[in-house]
């Protein structure tokens, strides 16, 4: 997998504009595995603490683009998507069996 398909992937799973390492894009960003926090001015570092290459940019507003890349073609992870439904109060079938400790047992 490439970083640019990382960082899609990533976008997609978190709903968050994400980006990789070497993009030139300013702002708050998050490492998306360690949650490590850096305020970026130019091109994304590997992360410092974990080595990770993907980038979560948690600021607020639109989705920054990268310099040098068309707006074009950022792509938008939420396109085609439905809405995500939630209900309160859902009966989810039969109650769960009874936990039963039991103290001293060897699993050797």
């Amino acid at each position: 997998m490439s970083p640019a398909q990382g960082a899609q992937e990533a976008e997609r799973r978190l709903g968050k504009p994400c980006f990789h390492v070497g993009q030139r894009v300013p702002g708050f960003f998050g490492c998306v595995a360690c949650q490590f926090q850096i305020r970026n001015r130019k091109a994304l570092p590997t992360c410092p603490q974990c080595g990770e290459i993907i980038w979560c940019y948690l600021d607020d507003g639109p989705r920054p683009v990268p310099e040098g890349e068309d707006p074009v073609q950022v792509p938008d992870p939420t396109a085609g998507q439905q809405p995500v439904k939630v209900e309160e109060g859902v009966d989810l079938g039969a109650p769960a069996a009874p936990v039963i400790v039991e103290e001293g047992v060897k699993l050797e």
